[in-house]
């Protein structure tokens, strides 16, 4: 028996509203680089929303050239990133189950 399995990587297969034929392939985290994965966990952390919304779409077109010129926004490549978040985990991602604010005690109970 072996002492540890391998998961099959599962990529991120996503469309578009207006064409749903239409199929768009982003990789599993487990398939990214060290590098594209500490890129990430600079997203994530980065707090100015305008460097982070560059970020996210910068980081998305690189993977998946084909939505340049698409017309999305910023917001639906939030959406887009948010969705992967959730196909992978968040904690593949680096989030801690609890938030700060939710992790401290509040004294009810």
């Amino acid at each position: 028996m072996a002492d540890f399995v391998l998961k099959k990587r599962r990529d991120f297969v996503f469309a578009l509203e207006e064409d749903p034929e239409t199929t768009y392939t982003f990789p599993s985290l487990k398939s990214l680089t060290f590098e594209e994965a500490k890129l990430m966990t600079q997203i994530d952390e980065e707090t100015d929303l305008v460097v982070k919304g560059k970020m996210i779409r910068d980081f998305i077109i690189a993977k998946v050239p084909a939505l340049e010129g698409k017309g999305l926004s910023d917001m639906e490549y939030l959406e887009i990133l948010n969705a992967y978040a959730l196909s992978e985990g968040r904690d593949a991602l680096g989030e801690s189950k609890a938030s700060p604010a939710s992790s401290k005690s509040t004294g009810r109970r």
